[in-house]
């Protein structure tokens, strides 16, 4: 398995395993909308980068306007939340 295949699993990984059922169900929509397969490297190390946030920590950058690092806010733009 090459490094882009193990980063694509454990997006999906992450995103399918959420300890809060409201952030997983956001983020398969999300998910579903985007073609992770198309994303260069970079793109791709931000989605992991958000998606391997915890929930509340998440919540507060979506819901409540919390700062978040530029790569955060990237692999949130990617996936279509920011």
């Amino acid at each position: 398995m090459d490094e882009k295949e193990f980063k694509l699993r454990r997006i999906k990984y992450l995103v399918f395993h959420r300890a809060s059922s409201e952030m997983e169900e956001i983020l398969q929509k999300a998910l579903v909308r985007v073609d992770l397969y198309s994303l260069d490297s970079e793109d791709l190390d931000a989605v992991l980068e958000a998606v391997s946030l915890y929930d509340r920590d998440l919540e507060g950058i979506l819901f409540r306007g919390e700062s978040a690092p530029e790569k955060v806010r990237r692999g949130l733009k990617v996936l279509g939340l920011m």
